[in-house]
């Protein structure tokens, strides 16, 4: 099942420029991917495409007076281009990097044939408050002091602090199938994009 939804990426490129790479992939003439997940050896890195300019702006650039870990390819482990078009996952296996496209295109088409079913997930993020810098907001949870930057703005956060709120969540779509016993299997899931909730309070 994973042939008919995902198809393979070259990363022959990938160690001239790992930035270029990114952008290659993020922004073509078929769909644009503003979202950049990835997970290092030092941290998480979010980044943020602007489709116009095609310029990659990351957490660690949006607020450079924290020690957000910086996006490169020698301590990067895993990384996620992704919206609402659909994700490219970046991965390392054996020191060979290797990298598939999801196109949310291909996703409709099997769902219309009824191939594969879909379940949508919203994952709630940490954050009770945070300020905004161009595209990012610095979030921090609660007395924890737990910071970083997504790639998203326009957050509504709870006043009350006796009512702390998370209202940042990340889009996750898994797929299943059903096997020849009829038992329905996960066999992938995508990032799809970053939404708030908004806060209502009397």
């Amino acid at each position: 099942m994973n042939q008919d939804l995902c198809q393979e990426v070259s990363t022959e490129t990938i160690e001239l420029s790992l930035e270029d790479w990114l952008k290659q992939q993020a922004i073509t003439t078929d769909y644009q991917l503003r979202y950049v997940l990835a997970h290092a050896e030092d941290g998480v890195v979010w980044g943020h495409f602007e489709v116009e300019s095609g310029i990659l702006e990351t957490s660690k650039q949006a607020f450079p007076e924290y020690d957000f870990p910086t996006l490169r390819l020698s301590t990067l482990q895993q990384c996620r281009i992704f919206g609402e078009a659909g994700e490219v996952l970046l991965w390392n296996i054996n020191g060979k990097w290797r990298s598939r496209l999801i196109l949310q295109s291909q996703v409709s088409e099997l769902l219309e044939q009824e191939k594969i079913g879909l379940i949508p997930e919203s994952q709630i993020l940490w954050g009770t408050q945070g300020k905004a810098n161009g595209n990012f907001t610095l979030l921090s949870d609660g007395s924890q002091g737990l910071k970083y930057a997504a790639p998203i703005t326009g957050i509504t956060f709870s006043q009350d602090k006796q009512k702390q709120y998370r209202p940042l969540r990340l889009e996750v779509h898994h797929y299943f199938y059903y096997d020849q016993d009829g038992v329905a299997r996960i066999f992938l899931s995508r990032l799809v994009s970053l939404t708030k909730e908004k806060i209502y309070e009397s």
